[in-house]
């Protein structure tokens, strides 16, 4: 029987040879030898050009993506909201990936729901629709009504999705630590963390009890509010799988003229949906990362119901603080503490410029300085941040990026309901109100009892890391570790200089050696050698051995130590 771990090597060779080939039929042969993966080509194909191609880097690197699969399609749907690591075409091509395929036979559904589920569907439901309300790369959605008669809303995982899902992070892992090792701009950007990260988070979204906790978790901030609903999820009828929830009965938010039909006021509406986000945002702190209309329903009442938490981003309440000052920075149009929150926000691996730095979020707060806060968009804004980002090479976090992203796609879908809407004049208030309140005395009182609590906490630590310390010093097993960046560097570059300047002195000796031999054999020529014993050995000889092996075993240690 051939191992498991031969099979899955194997699958992921097949693999990265169709990924090779696909990139390289799109015009990425330059990536392609950048990686040394031209071998993994064809015979055929190894020693020619791509296909000439008029189409754009991003429209190609899209199609490239679309062609790859699932697991391809999700990463560039995360690469578009990442404007602090590609150029603006490439982001506005990847903004189009659509994640919608043809649906799998209702027979492969079934099979997943009866294995999941341990019952028969003629057990749980009345009726089950055959035909899904929507069909996605990793899942599928199917109208139901249970054996009580409420209607539900079943998402059913599409088969092998999650063992192709698999291979493709493990070969995307492997492209990434190959990225940093031989090109360039893999020295400047961690792939293999931005992979861990994408990983993550394409791991959650093939489980649905996380997607489902997701949901309540966001669920139970808007507690007691009519304005919002979030179906509830049937937890008996869920598995990693299978996510059974209540089916809400509303008109999609796309569809406008149903919603003018029926008398709704597209205002309100827009009001509703920025308040229950920027709620989700500075409050709750998770947040639904994808409302586009088709993931909103507006239900009687104008309720404003959210549908599809697979992408949910989170903000700690650090980044949360970080998000509220940009904000208000902004506002206020303080530069310094905008230059600050960048900072504090994004990893480099580049000295960053400050100057530059401070002189481009000058030119976007001069930008927006003469407008009306009414007539200021913040999507433009955090696009124009995230582009100052890229440009300094600051890597932000991938919640923020998310955030940035949530808020870009909500603007567009309030500013169709209603033009004069600004988020920034409604998110204001809200981030001043926290900004007080985090600075009022009783949060600052318990900020001050957190710390006095740590410094106790350390206190107590003192008299016993004291007594290791010096159990330590005294038994001779204390060890001091000196970090100094490049030392290793510098030491390896003396290394080598001494080591040739040894080679050279050696060769000198050696020289003077020869000289010498050389004449004194010529010096004792006129005397009888038969008189003295020493003239009649070979010196010249020996003198020219001896020097040899000197050379030759010093030579040798040179060179296996390979810092000549």
């Amino acid at each position: 029987m051939v191992p498991t771990s031969w099979i899955t090597a194997y699958s992921r060779l097949e693999r990265l040879r169709e990924i090779v080939q696909i990139l390289f039929r799109y015009g990425f042969d330059y990536f392609i030898d950048q990686l040394d993966l031209r071998q993994l080509l064809p015979p055929f194909e190894k020693m020619a050009a791509p296909a000439v191609s008029t189409s754009s880097l991003g429209v190609r690197l899209r199609q490239a993506l679309e062609e790859l699969g699932p697991t391809f399609v999700k990463l560039g749907q995360i690469l578009s909201t990442r404007s602090d690591l590609l150029p603006p075409g490439i982001i506005v091509e990847l903004a189009k990936l659509q994640d919608q395929v043809p649906p799998v036979p209702f027979e492969q559904i079934h099979q997943v729901l009866t294995s999941e589920l341990g019952q028969s569907l003629d057990q749980i439901f009345s009726s089950f629709e055959p035909k899904p309300l929507g069909s996605a790369s990793l899942g599928q959605v199917h109208l139901a009504t249970l054996l009580d008669s409420r209607q539900v809303v079943v998402k059913v995982q599409r088969p092998e999705v999650a063992k192709t899902v698999d291979t493709d992070l493990l070969v995307l892992a492997d492209l990434a630590r190959l990225a940093e090792h031989r090109t360039p701009w893999g020295r400047i950007y961690s792939f293999s963390e931005m992979v861990e990260e994408f990983s993550r988070s394409l791991q959650e979204e093939l489980d649905y009890t996380i997607e489902s906790a997701h949901s309540e978790r966001i669920a139970a901030g808007f507690a007691g509010d009519s304005a919002v609903r979030i179906p509830a999820v049937l937890w008996e009828l869920t598995t990693t799988r299978v996510l059974t929830q209540e089916y809400l009965s509303g008109i999609p938010l796309e569809n406008r003229a149903a919603l003018i039909s029926t008398g709704y006021s597209l205002p309100s509406i827009a009001q509703r949906l920025t308040q229950a986000m920027i709620k989700q945002v500075l409050e709750i702190g998770y947040f639904h990362a994808d409302p586009h209309p088709g993931n909103i329903l507006i239900l009687p009442g104008e309720t404003i119901g959210f549908l599809d938490f697979g992408s949910v981003g989170y903000l700690s309440k650090q980044r949360k603080e970080i998000f509220i000052r940009m904000v208000m920075a902004g506002y206020h149009r303080k530069t310094e503490v905008l230059v600050q929150c960048l900072k504090e926000l994004g990893t480099t691996t580049i000295p960053i410029k400050e100057e530059e730095l401070r002189r481009d979020i000058d030119l976007i707060l001069n930008k927006y300085f003469d407008l009306p806060l009414s007539r200021i968009k913040l999507g433009p804004a955090i696009r124009d941040i995230m582009d100052v980002a890229f440009h300094h090479q600051l890597r932000l976090p991938g919640d923020f990026t998310l955030l940035a992203k949530a808020i870009i796609t909500l603007e567009g879908v309030v500013t169709e309901l209603d033009p004069s809407v600004s988020i920034i004049e409604i998110i204001e208030p809200v981030a001043t109100q926290l900004t007080r309140q985090r600075y009022s005395l009783s949060n600052l009182l318990h900020i001050a009892e957190d710390k006095v609590t740590s410094f106790l906490a350390l206190a107590e630590d003192i008299p016993q890391l004291l007594h290791v310390f010096l159990d330590q010093t005294t038994n001779g097993q204390l060890e001091v570790n000196w970090s100094l960046v490049d030392l290793q560097i510098i030491l390896r570059h003396l290394d080598r200089i001494s080591n040739r300047i040894s080679f050279s002195l050696v060769l000198l000796a050696f020289s003077i050696i020869m000289a010498g031999l050389i004449l004194g054999s010529a010096l004792v020529r006129p005397y009888d050698p038969n008189r003295i014993f020493l003239w009649r050995l070979p010196i010249l000889e020996i003198g020219f051995l001896t020097a040899g092996i000197m050379v030759g075993w010093l030579l040798w240690a040179i060179f296996r130590s390979g810092k000549l």
